[in-house]
């Protein structure tokens, strides 16, 4: 399985939620800014399966298109007087590109509060990655309701872990959820996701794609630290 980062244009994301909910792939959505320009754009989250990747590119091709943008050439705060002196400046055109993806392998998968005992979904990936006091590091990133959000931050804080979070979107109707960031030594993996099942509840039927909220009440994805530092 894979975690599928997908930055993608403002304009574009609406059109590309929807398709990509239409083929019955759920999406978590971040409002995020990148590039020189600084403009406004979408990165959404996608946990797809080895067989799905391409399926999931196909539809991000279709859907996003680069564009044409024009900047001011002349430094923003310029004194008047170096403005006067200046030659005449044109707008500079530049292309806004239509997609950047970041595909990065999932160690285990889990989703919780759904009655269903967790399993490893991850046994077949390679238990790599930077080792700190002779364990490797892990980052699990799980994605909750944003009534669950409060709850299951205050239990991981009181068990000892460090937790950001981001207000991220899932769906089409951009129900608010929360994406919870947690940095561990593996052996403290299956301890977080006990804390964060205690602490979310378990939903009575499953909600269609779009609503962007299934039955279970946490999606979490371990991920791979290549590297860790405390600076």
């Amino acid at each position: 399985m894979y975690l599928m980062f997908l930055i993608v244009q403002s304009e574009d994301a609406d059109v590309l939620t929807r398709r990509l909910n239409n083929a019955g792939v759920r999406v978590t959505r971040l409002n995020t800014i990148g590039g020189f320009l600084s403009r406004g754009n979408v990165t959404c989250l996608v946990g797809a399966q080895d067989d799905e990747v391409e399926r999931v590119m196909e539809i991000v091709r279709k859907t996003c298109h680069t564009r044409k943008r024009y900047i001011n050439p002349l430094p923003s705060g310029a004194e008047p007087a170096h403005l006067a002196m200046a030659a005449p400046a044109y707008p500079l055109e530049v292309i806004i590109g239509g997609a950047t993806i970041f595909i990065i392998p999932v160690l285990q998968f889990e989703r919780l509060g759904s009655g269903i005992p967790r399993t490893d979904h991850g046994a077949a990936v390679a238990r790599s990655g930077f080792s700190t006091g002779g364990n490797t590091m892990r980052m699990v990133v799980s994605i909750v309701s944003a009534d669950d959000a409060e709850p299951v931050t205050r239990a991981l804080i009181a068990a000892g872990y460090r937790v950001t979070r981001m207000n991220t979107a899932g769906g089409f109707f951009r129900r608010g959820n929360v994406t919870l960031l947690v940095g561990v030594e593996e052996p403290q993996v299956d301890d977080v996701l006990r804390v964060i099942e205690a602490n979310v509840r378990q939903r009575a039927q499953a909600n269609p794609v779009e609503s962007g909220m299934p039955m279970f009440g946490a999606t979490v994805f371990v991920l791979e630290a290549a590297r860790f530092e405390r600076i």
